[in-house]
């Protein structure tokens, strides 16, 4: 929450709305809170007062940007000397304009590139030769997937998201690290590196104009993704998401949350578009669901898909009648793999075995969904998958969901 307000009398509301919009909309954009007093509903203002609010109505706030030139030189000067640098994005580089100029970026200094952790959208081309993929959250693991990276360039992320709480140094010794941001709370509460408050895009567009084109290798690819086999039920989820990933158009909108499924996730579904996919900032749980149906409100002309757990999807399973009553043409696929799998995960890093009430047997995924009125259907087969992700992409009069069961986290 960006700011909280309210009028201390009827005819401030005006204003203070007026405040609240200017701050919402001014990078960084966030939401505001204004409380307004339900006596002040019957207030009656007079023509002078009126007249202010036309004053307050009509005013713009605007920002101005830019990046120093000789900042920027500095920057890719220590890019260039490095001898295995990472670029690290977040969402905010899609947010705000920045997408080409990072992607400009990388590929002239031959720099890696992952996205942090927990930050919403990927914030580049995770179908690039450079991406590596998500960050893990926790400050050990995330220092171990960093060994050997000897400078690491943060672009609109915070440094970082930690969750949860792994034993280790914030960054491997000998890492240094340069922070862009355009959030100055962000840059105050970064335990490590030197940080940079600028807007995005011009600080992108200054530094891919400053970069150097590098001679070092191009760092190796990730794992290609895995072949289409016909397999039946219980997936591997890595199955089931190179089918998923296969059965849509490049110009899919993904929206994911399926805890233990979120790294697999990425190993079969790999965008290349900008705003193609959005997980929860910070890994709540209950945005998945809600998200997809305003994804796909925002986006009619997209066909939008939802990645979801048979635990994750039930924090907030009322939007499936939602979807359904305003004939909303969302496709849900489910990971079911009737455990509360991430909890178990975390329960083997706890040395925490066999914590009771993480199994989940009785759920009945295609029957909740009917109903509310879905078009619901069970895959046994990747063929089966890849059928049913194509025809309720192709069906833009109502929602579909099929829920497929995968193999348990404990298998």
């Amino acid at each position: 929450m960006k700011w909280a307000a309210e009028p201390a009398i009827a005819s401030e509301a005006p204003a203070v709305l007026a405040h609240a919009i200017h701050l919402a909309t001014t990078p960084p954009m966030g939401p505001v809170f204004v409380s307004l007093p339900m006596d002040d509903m019957q207030a009656e203002l007079d023509d002078t007062q009126a007249a202010d609010i036309a004053a307050v109505r009509e005013r713009k706030v605007l920002q101005a940007v830019g990046f120093p030139a000789d900042l920027a030189g500095q920057i890719c000067a220590r890019i260039e000397a490095a001898t295995s640098p990472a670029l690290i994005v977040g969402g905010d580089v899609e947010r705000y304009g920045a997408w080409d100029a990072v992607i400009g970026l990388a590929e002239r200094t031959q720099s890696v590139v992952w996205t942090a952790p927990l930050t919403g959208w990927s914030g580049f081309p995770e179908n690039h030769r450079l991406y590596q993929g998500m960050l893990p959250p926790g400050a050990g693991w995330l220092s171990q997937a960093l060994t050997g990276r000897d400078l690491v360039v943060v672009i609109g992320a915070p440094v970082f998201r930690y969750y949860p709480r792994v034993p280790g140094p914030y960054l491997p010794p000998g890492t240094g690290l340069i922070h862009i941001t355009n959030d100055p709370d962000e840059a105050a509460r970064a335990p490590v590196g030197d940080a940079i408050i600028a807007d995005l895009r011009s600080a992108a567009e200054a530094l891919f104009a400053a970069a150097k084109p590098s001679q070092r290798p191009a760092p190796p690819p990730r794992a290609p993704i895995p072949d289409i086999e016909h397999a039946e039920t219980p997936l591997k989820p890595e199955t089931l998401w190179a089918a998923v990933g296969h059965a849509a158009p490049p110009d899919t909108l993904w929206v994911s949350e399926a805890g233990s499924n979120e790294f697999p996730i990425t190993s079969g579904i790999r965008p290349g578009n900008p705003f193609s996919h959005l997980s929860a900032a910070g890994g709540g749980l209950g945005f998945g669901l809600p998200a997809a149906v305003g994804a796909q409100l925002a986006a009619p002309d997209r066909p939008v898909v939802a990645l979801m757990g048979d635990g994750s999807m039930h924090y907030a399973i009322t939007a499936l009648w939602t979807a359904s009553h305003y004939r909303i043409p969302l496709t849900i696929v489910v990971a079911s793999n009737a455990e509360y799998g991430v909890l178990k995960e975390f329960g083997k890093w706890e040395k925490t075995p066999g914590v009771p009430g993480l199994d989940l047997p009785a759920l009945n995924v295609v029957g909740t969904a009917a109903s509310y009125g879905v078009d619901a259907h069970e895959a046994h087969t990747t063929d089966e998958v890849i059928e049913l992700v194509e025809s309720g992409i192709a069906d833009r009069e109502r929602p579909t969901l099929i829920n497929a069961r995968t193999i348990p986290v404990d298998a």
